[in-house]
């Protein structure tokens, strides 16, 4: 099964990452809401996590989608 971890980027600097709140989550589905759907479960999961500003900022500077940093991005555009 694929954790959430699977899609965080490959990176010599590993170090944040690592202590993302969101690693080894076993529902990666839940981080990628359709526009209709909640993201309170990433959104609770984000509120702990000792790197939401830096994830949301790889989100926007990599033109991600999904739950990064609390927020959900639409192409490294805060959408909600």
């Amino acid at each position: 099964m694929m954790t959430l971890a699977d899609l965080l980027p490959v990176s010599e600097e590993v170090g944040d990452w690592a202590v993302a709140a969101c690693r080894g989550d076993r529902h990666p589905d839940r981080w990628f809401p359709h526009p209709s759907e909640a993201f309170d479960y990433a959104a609770e999961t984000c509120a702990r996590c000792p790197i939401t500003i830096a994830c949301g900022a790889y989100a926007a500077d990599t033109a991600q989608t999904g739950v990064w940093g609390g927020c959900e991005y639409r192409q490294g555009k805060i959408v909600r």
